[in-house]
């Protein structure tokens, strides 16, 4: 007979309400307790706004299992302008603007992807990883598979240049892979954030919750109806107790048999937890766990521009993207140097969401300076009303260390080692993460699902 548990999940993201809803299914009961000055931190502010997710969205298949009221909108694809004001619009049924080279090497290219990201997925989401991995790399067959295998640890610019001659399709990749990783698109290993992408389909088609963040926030929050969850928001800083049994916060205090921390990693184990009770060597790898937030978050108004196509209104734009201007912007990020031209990525979520204003434009990956890179281009922008969301606000306001929304860099080595993997064994035996320092690293809520899963396996 399985013990039923009484199971405290520290934050309120989606990958915390994915965690609440698996485990309160499975018979047991849970707290939420929110810590942050706001609930659904950190994607709506105090003033209800959007912050860390700039296009918001929900596993669909675990919305419709647990029937929430919520609405995903796929974005059509990428579009990239390019410096001499030419456009490259990039799908999945094929390339428009693209070489005749590129466009015949394109449909080869994503079934490569396709192949690796379906065998990721799967490592990260099967309780037999190694049995699935075996049967799945037979069908591949030795051409494939040997493909595949390579492909994690290649640089972005080998990959692409092996692929593709155009400057501007090979930027609007590694832009799209480089989220969150604080990496330029030269250094090994990068590919694997490409493929990780791919996986989470981030790539080709993002998708973006009806109604923006505090829609999303409010539709998860009224899935709580009917089921042994109670949610909770005392703002303040959570202290762990002595006998790690109960959370504190201020003169509040929860008793739990399990705690699931919903913040990434280097907070949980050096801010909530005593390292003292921790093994040298975790705690040394622990601190070990880089960050370092790069990119921010921007929102403004304006309309999207009456002489730009058609075609690219429900894109992702990216702004004259290549690899050269993207690794050059990261090794002056690195020397603490302000970025005049880094990479930048805009969207108008009202025109793919009528619930939104039409002129709301989001920069949803800028270094540095941002919007001035639209300013100063071939085609100009006049942004109104900027509000920016900074690492610094990440890490100030919403426990992200660093400023880094994926919990720590999503490159090849941080997410073999410093990641758990399925059957990981968390270094206390009541204590685990939920959040988006897991696998796959994403906000959709699936990491959270997963490691409820793999906790309800654990349980004799």
């Amino acid at each position: 007979m399985v013990r039923l548990m009484k199971v405290l999940i520290l934050g309120s993201s989606p990958n915390a309400f994915a965690a609440a809803y698996t485990l309160a299914d499975a018979g047991h009961c849970v707290d939420m307790l929110e810590t942050a000055s706001v609930l659904g931190a950190p994607y709506v502010t105090v003033d209800g706004g959007e912050a860390g997710l700039a296009y918001p969205h929900f596993c669909s298949v675990l919305a419709e299992k647990w029937n929430l009221p919520v609405a995903n909108l796929a974005h059509t694809g990428r579009s990239a302008i390019r410096a001499d004001g030419s456009w490259l619009h990039v799908r999945r049924t094929g390339l428009i603007g693209a070489t005749e080279r590129d466009t015949k090497a394109w449909p080869h290219f994503m079934e490569l992807m396709g192949n690796a990201g379906e065998l990721l997925y799967h490592l990260y989401s099967n309780p037999e990883p190694p049995t699935f991995l075996a049967e799945a790399w037979r069908e591949l067959g030795r051409r494939q598979s040997m493909e595949v295998l390579r492909l994690p640890w290649m640089s972005l610019r080998d990959l692409l240049d092996e692929w593709f001659e155009d400057q501007t399709l090979k930027g609007v990749l590694a832009e799209a892979a480089l989220e969150g990783v604080p990496q330029g698109p030269f250094a090994a290993g990068t590919a694997y954030s490409l493929l990780g992408r791919w996986a989470n389909g981030q790539v080709l088609n993002p998708m973006t919750m009806r109604g923006g963040c505090s829609s999303f926030f409010a539709a998860l929050k009224a899935g709580l109806e009917g089921r042994t969850i109670q949610l909770f928001h005392y703002p303040g800083t959570p202290v762990l107790a002595p006998d790690q049994r109960s959370l504190v916060v201020d003169t509040h205090a929860f008793e739990f048999d399990y705690l699931l921390s919903d913040k990434d990693a280097r907070w949980t184990y050096t801010q909530l937890v005593n390292p003292r009770f921790l093994e040298t060597e975790f705690n040394s790898a622990i601190r070990n766990i880089r960050g370092r937030g790069v990119w921010q978050r921007g929102l403004g108004t304006c309309a999207y521009p009456q002489h730009w196509p058609e075609e690219a209104r429900l894109d992702l734009i990216h702004w004259e993207p290549g690899l050269v201007r993207l690794e050059k912007a990261w090794d002056r990020i690195k020397r603490n140097l302000d970025v005049e031209e880094g990479p930048l990525q805009l969207c108008w979520p009202g025109l793919l969401d009528d619930s939104r204003p039409a002129d709301l434009v989001q920069e949803t990956f800028g270094y540095g300076s941002g919007w001035m890179a639209a300013e100063t281009g071939q085609a100009h922008l006049d942004v109104q009303n900027r509000k920016y969301f900074t690492p610094v606000d990440y890490e100030r306001d919403w426990q992200f260390t660093q400023g880094h929304l994926f919990g720590a860099e999503r490159d090849l080595s941080q997410s073999f080692f410093l990641r758990p993997i399925p059957d990981y064994e968390p270094p206390l035996e009541n204590l685990d993460l939920c959040g988006s320092a897991l696998h796959p690293a994403n906000h959709t809520g699936r990491s959270g699902h997963w490691k409820a899963l793999e906790l309800i396996r654990r349980q004799p």
